[in-house]
């Protein structure tokens, strides 16, 4: 997969950065690099967009998409974490701002559709336990 993306939960939101390329609000994420494992890039994508050093992220499931310039469908990684409490987030080159955006709310139309529809699949798919097993309850 060459990219991963990362639905960081406080309560009943969702992480979006503003991306500095695309002028758009979106998951921290990205391209992974040679030799990274899917889980290394959502890792490594989380700090450099976002300052966060969080330890659990756990797989969510793999989006396949369809783009357009040049037409083709790719795979990528989705992780989630959930956090107890809202962090300091550090705005960078990457990303302009942060905001915590309710699902049940329309994300604008400033914002990336398919990572709005990525971040609403993960809140409503039942919960998991480490490495996507089943929670126990």
């Amino acid at each position: 997969m060459p990219a991963s993306l990362v639905v960081v939960r406080h309560a009943d939101t969702i992480l979006l950065i503003f991306d500095s390329w695309r002028r758009q609000w979106e998951l921290p994420g990205g391209t992974r690099e040679p030799g990274e494992s899917a889980h290394q890039t959502a890792v490594r994508e989380l700090r450099e967009e976002t300052g966060l050093e969080v330890a659990g992220l756990v797989h969510a499931g793999v989006a396949e998409f369809a783009l357009v310039a040049p037409q083709r469908r790719e795979l990528l990684a989705v992780y989630q974490v959930r956090l107890e409490a809202v962090p300091p987030l550090t705005v960078n080159d990457e990303a302009l701002a942060f905001r915590w955006w309710s699902i049940s709310e329309p994300a604008g139309e400033d914002a990336s559709p398919l990572d709005a529809e990525i971040g609403r699949l993960v809140v409503a798919a039942p919960p998991t336990g480490p490495a996507g097993a089943p929670a126990s309850t």
